[in-house]
């Protein structure tokens, strides 16, 4: 949210984000699961003005949970998004429990255009016939017309894959399904490890091929009659894990994953605990980002200047948030650019 909060005006027309209302991990959030949700809901609303659509989902949370007033999240969410003159479109899948789905058919139905999303996984594309049929019951049980409903093909994980082999799968549904003709088709992943380390050791540099987009880029070819766009997951897995700061600060390290038209550019320092340089390893860093030959201009985007502003050493070196931001923010300007 703070990265999007920095995006200029023209990158924030060309970009539609999927917000997934957070379950609280953190014990003391859990005793205060509604509080928490609920300052959410609100924190995103602002950060979002501006932008044409957001597409809502509550995927994480327990099905029975509800806010204060017996309200649905995914309903609260929308609300919050229409207050701030965002216009909601609810996103429902085909595994979703019933009361989901009513509050996904509530909030298409309170906004002028109707229309809404359905969420599909690997696995969903994986068995094509079947999903299709299930995709049809479940539009003509909710009243959904296809001319209103966006798909969105979220492949999730996609490290390490081969992108051509990934995209078989990906091939076959879709051309059984544009018959239809939607509204919008989303094909999303991520390229990068749930766990970092697992490609990038520590005090190395890598780059990592952006998989997710070469598969879009296969399927934007298919000549589709519906409209065909890329979606990820910015610099950031989605995996969602609840640490023990008194044991991460021990093995703790700065890194940085600065994104490239075809790949990720990333790197990584020492423990913050045991490198004598500790969070001062962020210039380093900095420099080495700025010296890629592809390095976008220090004026691109907020993201880029806090990186090039760091390459000089002028300000303070930043923390693991502030460089999330950052990264993300000139993610989200790149590929928004190189999409539109």
């Amino acid at each position: 949210m703070l990265a999007i909060k920095q995006l200029a005006c023209d990158v924030r027309q060309h970009i539609l984000p999927l917000v997934d209302v957070a379950a609280p991990t953190k014990k003391a959030d859990q005793d205060a699961g509604i509080k928490y949700v609920e300052r959410n809901i609100e924190r995103a609303a602002k950060a979002l003005t501006n932008i044409l659509g957001v597409f809502v989902d509550s995927s994480e949370l327990d099905p029975a949970f509800r806010l204060s007033g017996n309200r649905h999240p995914l309903v609260a969410a929308a609300h919050a998004f229409q207050v701030a003159g965002v216009r909601p479109i609810p996103v429902t899948g085909l595994h979703r429990d019933l009361s989901h789905r009513n509050a996904a058919v509530a909030v298409a139905n309170s906004t002028d255009e109707k229309e809404a999303c359905v969420r599909l996984d690997a696995t969903d594309v994986s068995t094509a016939s079947l999903s299709f049929k299930r995709l049809q019951v479940l539009m003509a049980a909710d009243g959904l017309s296809s001319g209103r409903v966006y798909l969105l093909i979220d492949l999730q994980c996609l490290y390490g894959q081969d992108p051509d082999a990934a995209f078989a799968p990906v091939s076959r549904f879709l051309k059984l399904v544009d018959s239809e003709g939607w509204a919008g088709i989303l094909i999303g992943g991520y390229g990068i490890p749930d766990q970092l380390t697992t490609a990038v050791s520590t005090k190395g540099e890598a780059y990592l091929p952006r998989v997710e987009q070469q598969i879009f880029r296969s399927a934007a070819k298919l000549e589709l009659q519906s409209p065909i766009w890329f979606a990820d997951y910015t610099t950031l897995p989605p995996s969602v894990v609840e640490l023990d700061m008194r044991v991460m600060v021990k093995v703790m390290s700065p890194k940085a994953l600065y994104t490239l038209d075809d790949d990720w550019f990333v790197v990584r320092g020492g423990a913050f605990s045991r490198h004598p340089d500790q969070y001062a390893q962020y210039y380093s860093i900095a420099k080495k980002i700025v010296d890629l030959d592809d390095c976008c201009s220090e004026k691109y985007c907020f993201g880029d200047q806090y990186i090039w502003a760091r390459s000089r050493e002028t300000e303070s070196p930043g923390s693991p948030g502030s460089w999330i931001t950052a990264c993300v923010n000139h993610h989200v300007t790149l590929t928004a650019e190189n999409h539109a």
